[in-house]
């Protein structure tokens, strides 16, 4: 194993398909338009919030910038805390079989998008990277598990953290 890289293939090397906990974060990201930053994933074709799980003695900070990096192109400096949302509200079947409960930090961006212009620069986990308007989302039912919970508490206008 890489010393902070593929931490959860190798416990799914270890353990196979069966229910693990994870800590993932994931980024709200709202531009100057008030539209929010959703990616289409390839794995389960549905809209979600970019992020992913952090890798083995990988921070947080580390975590967050890289998976937003990864999954949008875009590098982006610190954001603000939003959300911690607890493993049994965020649990994720894959297609291949693997069960995960995710521990979710979701973290708010607010940014210009004249300064972080979105380009083809994305990982193959998404199949599209693009800014929705918060009044004009797809289907909530069209929406990983965890992702539409931000963007409706940010739509509210609570500004809170909150832990479920």
């Amino acid at each position: 194993m890489k010393e902070n890289r593929d931490y959860i293939p190798y416990l799914r090397s270890l353990v196979g398909h069966k229910e693990i906990r994870a800590t993932g974060v994931s980024a709200l990201i709202i531009n100057e338009k008030e539209e929010v930053l959703l990616e289409k994933r390839s794995d389960n074709n549905r809209y979600s919030l970019p992020g992913g799980s952090l890798d083995r003695n990988e921070t947080i900070r580390e975590g967050r910038l890289r998976e937003i990096k990864e999954e949008t192109g875009l590098s982006l400096k610190d954001g603000t805390l939003f959300r911690i949302i607890s493993p049994n509200r965020n649990r994720v079947a894959y297609p291949n079989g693997d069960v995960t409960d995710y521990t979710n930090l979701v973290f708010l961006f607010l940014i210009d998008s004249t300064d972080y212009p979105l380009g083809k620069d994305h990982d193959r986990e998404s199949l599209y990277v693009g800014f929705y308007p918060l009044n004009a989302l797809p289907k909530e039912e069209e929406f990983r598990v965890g992702s539409y919970a931000p963007i409706r508490k940010y739509r509210k206008g609570d500004r809170m953290v909150r832990v479920d």
